[in-house]
């Protein structure tokens, strides 16, 4: 299930108290301090007068992180009434409840499945045009094993222009299996572990898995060491696996903390917090067994008396269970599955996509995101899925102050060309994006990208020339390359790529300089990121990139 958004931003003007209150609580929660969020969330429902919806889908929203369902849905129906007129509030809290609804059922003749579908029919018509409510109500039909009507409610949602990509992969491989809405099947992840194992959903299919989401700075998660190591050693030389997922940020600390505990299982470090984000993981430690079809079996967190034993009963029971043919198939479903039969036999734009990257194995599969469009140049691509994009307006101003600057430096060397009328025809920034919405396209967080244009007369881009000016580059900031200069064809249109190697210990950072022609311009794609597996991540967005002047 998918939520419209999360909880909107107060009414209120920032100085009034109950902004005020609900901003601390925003704080705390991206904290992950969640009593603490709680307890400001309610002084500010104190202060509305109990009359505010915003307020109680920020409470019902922490309730859910803490497991606290009962209330979750209390505040949630709390919210339908105090939204009042507000349309778009009503919708927001009719989908919050269809959704906690169908996370409290049970098997499809399960009442609460009903109770969501009459909230999604409410959300409906209020507002008949968000995609999302019929993604939701394409599920809670399909977990009621009526597949015909929810298999029409998904269609209708990948149809939709507006309909969020990631979103719509999925709903393409609910549509191709159906049973994928009836089971918690692990949602896809891949990445290379400190051992240089490659894990993901079909390395690891055929046995039991224990992920183990943790950090050196969690005591509990220190604590649970013995427990882990006891368990590796239990299972053994059998159909088992233990991984364990770091949410840690430094390196170093983290090696030499696996090392001195003596944690010889498999081990990889999130810095990008994808695998995290994937999962849903709120707090620390966050276990989770999945059987050997990919589907999740348990989950838990945090660490108490009977842990051990809860994790022991969950793996022997998924090590007893045989591989189901029908959930084997439905794990199988790739992300870029055809959204069913359209009548004219053609395949998804996902599924082409997947096609070119074939043909072109040096580099990695497109990753799924949001749509970027620049129709003056004639060229458009998809950004990763949460990333926000910088505003125009933004970027302009960042060009003005550099064009500016530009024609100071010119003067002070030229003074005589202050008489004419000088222009300047330099690169510009033309879109920025970062995962954490930070920076400007000048002043960058990591991970994040920018895409500089150029005016150009080339036809054609000389790999030796890309390769002498990344040289030059990286000796001239002390940068290491760390994957030489390449060149690659996506849609038979030219892209030159250079990686590079910045800083060290805590402050390295990975970055990728990549070149290709649209329109008359040249466009210089810089990627940033914390690792090498998230740079080829993000660069793998360059394989859904479609210019105009393509001969298809």
């Amino acid at each position: 299930m998918a939520l419209l958004s999360t909880v909107t931003q107060a009414q209120s003007q920032p100085s009034d108290p109950v902004a005020k209150a609900i901003s601390q609580g925003d704080v705390f929660q991206s904290k992950r301090k969640y009593e603490l969020a709680l307890d400001s969330y309610r002084k500010a429902d104190k202060l509305a007068h109990h009359s505010s919806a915003a307020v109680y889908i920020k409470l019902a929203a922490v309730e859910i992180k803490m497991g606290d369902f009962p209330s979750a849905l209390d505040d949630s129906k709390k919210a339908v009434k105090a939204a009042g007129d507000n349309k778009a509030l009503v919708v927001e809290a009719h989908l919050l409840r269809s959704t906690l609804l169908t996370q409290m059922s049970g098997k499809p003749s399960d009442k609460k499945l009903r109770e969501a579908e009459d909230e999604l029919r409410q959300a409906m018509a209020l507002d008949p045009a968000q995609p999302i409510t019929h993604y939701n109500l394409g599920m809670v039909l399909l977990k009621q094993e009526r597949d015909a009507d929810g298999l029409a409610e998904m269609n209708t949602f990948v149809a939709a222009p507006a309909a969020d990509p990631a979103t719509v992969a999925e709903a393409r491989r609910i549509i191709a299996s159906p049973i994928r809405a009836r089971e918690p099947f692990a949602p896809d992840f891949n990445f290379t572990t400190l051992e240089k194992e490659n894990i993901s959903n079909a390395s690891l299919r055929g046995k039991v898995i224990l992920l183990d989401f943790w950090g050196t700075w969690c005591p509990p998660c220190r604590e649970s060491v013995p427990i882990l190591r006891s368990l590796n050693k239990k299972y053994s030389g059998k159909q088992f696996q233990l991984v364990g997922v770091s949410s840690d940020e430094d390196e170093d600390v983290w090696r030499t903390y696996i090392e001195a505990q003596h944690m010889n299982w498999s081990e990889y470090l999130d810095l990008s917090g994808d695998v995290q984000l994937a999962f849903k993981i709120e707090s620390f430690p966050t276990y989770i067994v999945l059987d050997k079809d990919g589907v999740v079996r348990y989950r838990q967190s945090g660490l108490g008396d009977s842990t051990q034993g809860d994790i022991e009963d969950a793996i022997n029971k998924a090590l007893k269970r045989n591989s189901d043919p029908a959930l084997l198939a439905a794990a199988s479903v790739p992300a870029s599955a055809p959204a069913g039969s359209t009548g004219d036999g053609s395949a998804s734009a996902a599924t082409r996509n997947s096609d070119r990257s074939a043909a072109n194995p040096q580099q990695p599969q497109p990753a799924p995101g949001f749509l970027y469009r620049n129709d003056d140049l004639g060229f458009s691509f998809e950004f990763p899925q949460g990333w926000i994009a910088a505003k125009s307006e933004s970027l302009a101003a960042v060009n003005e102050r550099n064009e500016a600057a530009a024609k100071a430096a010119l003067l002070q060397q030229h003074p005589e060309a202050a008489s004419g009328n000088m222009r300047f025809s330099g690169s510009k920034i033309i879109f920025y994006a970062s995962r954490k919405g930070e920076g400007d396209g000048q002043h960058m967080s990591v991970p994040s990208m920018r895409i500089t244009a150029a005016p150009s007369r080339l036809d054609t881009l000389n790999a030796n020339r890309f390769r002498d000016m990344t040289e030059r580059m990286a000796a001239a900031s002390d940068m290491k390359i760390i994957a030489p200069a390449l060149e690659f064809l996506v849609k038979d249109h030219q892209f030159l790529r250079v990686d590079f190697e910045r800083g060290a210990g805590r402050s390295r950072m990975y970055q990728s300089q990549i070149q290709t022609l649209a329109g008359d311009s040249l466009l210089t794609i810089d990627i940033f990121a914390t690792s090498t597996d998230e740079l080829q991540k993000i660069a793998s967005t360059m394989q859904t990139m479609t210019i105009k002047d393509d001969d298809r």
